[in-house]
């Protein structure tokens, strides 16, 4: 059975520090804890949870509450959430609000299963969690659904405000380096299909490719901004409206791959090659993105890292309730396919 000893030889640190991660008892880089925790893993090193339990008056239980694991980043989110509280003996309680079609395409309306949010939130803490996560669907300000906690709370996928934690992706930037990408490749005359208008991602990708093109002295058509649903039919059909215009775009960012795939279904039915007539970006880097003919230029979410970073900071708010807000932006990668 492997030891404290055998896990800091592995991650080339002090089994001090071995013990600080697994207890929690200092605060560390998350890059030493990332450490830490693989070396942990590949070791098989199995922390003795009931006596830490016993010291410190902690269950070392944390609630996550999902609003639905069937939602497009959930799953890949929890199982970050899963695999590095279990690599420093935490248990995972999951509870799901099922939300999925309650909001589908309704983004603005969140705030409307407030009390649904808490009671979930309340039935975790009759558990006696030391700390909640809250897994969100869609990138969102969400910090006003809930009421005040005596425990610590992270949103992962999400934003809150300065007083709050949180772990989400870099949207804005992303977009801006996808269109910096595209325009890197010769291409002046870009459109966009946005997602919905009034979703948070939408407007933060807006301005990434906007200020961009503003940057690199290129101008966008009202024409060229097109917007649909997240739905690869939304992304056929605003492609075919994009194809009517008198001068065409040379270039189509979709901000996520379902639309974009529907964008190259619409190109291949008007007889148009990809890239060699029009060239197509999206942004998700979903399974299907690889499988489309060509393969699809994309952006790649970071999801299980998000989870697991948010992971990190609620084990260290657990036994730290002195630690101040962390607002965790983590940067996506432009994933290069053959469709530019």
């Amino acid at each position: 059975m492997a030891t404290m000893k055998d896990v800091a030889k592995l991650a080339g640190v002090s089994t001090a520090t071995v013990s600080h991660v697994v207890n929690g008892s200092k605060k560390l880089s998350i890059q030493t804890t990332q450490r830490v925790l693989a070396a942990i893993a590949q070791a098989r090193y199995i922390p003795n949870t009931a006596a830490k339990s016993l010291r410190s008056g902690q269950s070392r239980m944390i609630g996550v509450l999902v609003e639905d694991i069937r939602g497009l980043p959930v799953a890949d989110i929890v199982s970050g959430i899963s695999e590095t509280l279990s690599t420093a003996g935490y248990r995972m309680i999951l509870l799901d609000l099922h939300l999925l079609e309650k909001l589908y395409n309704q983004y603005e309306q969140i705030g409307a299963y407030r009390t649904h949010i808490n009671s979930g939130i309340q039935l975790l803490l009759s558990s006696n969690v030391d700390g909640i996560i809250y897994v969100s669907m869609h990138d969102r300000h969400l910090d006003y659904l809930f009421d005040p906690l005596a425990k610590p709370l992270v949103f992962a996928y999400s934003h809150g405000t300065n007083q709050d934690t949180y772990v989400t992706y870099a949207n804005q930037d992303s977009a801006a380096a996808i269109t910096r990408y595209l325009i890197s490749k010769g291409h002046q005359r870009i459109a966009v299909i946005a997602g919905h208008p009034h979703s948070y991602p939408t407007g933060r990708r807006m301005d990434g490719f906007l200020i961009t093109m503003q940057q690199a002295g290129f101008s966008v058509p009202d024409t060229y901004i097109r917007y649909g649903d997240w739905e690869y039919v939304s992304g056929l059909e605003q492609t075919r409206a994009l194809l009517k215009l008198p001068e065409r775009p040379t270039a189509i960012f979709a901000m996520n791959d379902l639309m974009a795939a529907g964008c190259m279904h619409a190109l291949n039915d008007a007889g148009l090659g990809i890239p060699k007539d029009m060239a197509v970006t999206g942004f998700d880097n979903r399974q299907i993105a690889e499988y489309l003919q060509p393969p699809l230029t994309t952006i790649s979410l970071p999801t299980t890292e998000i989870g697991g970073r948010a992971a990190l900071h609620i084990m260290k708010m657990v036994n730290d309730s002195s630690l101040p807000p962390v607002r965790d932006i983590i940067r996506c990668s432009i994933i290069e396919r053959e469709s530019v």
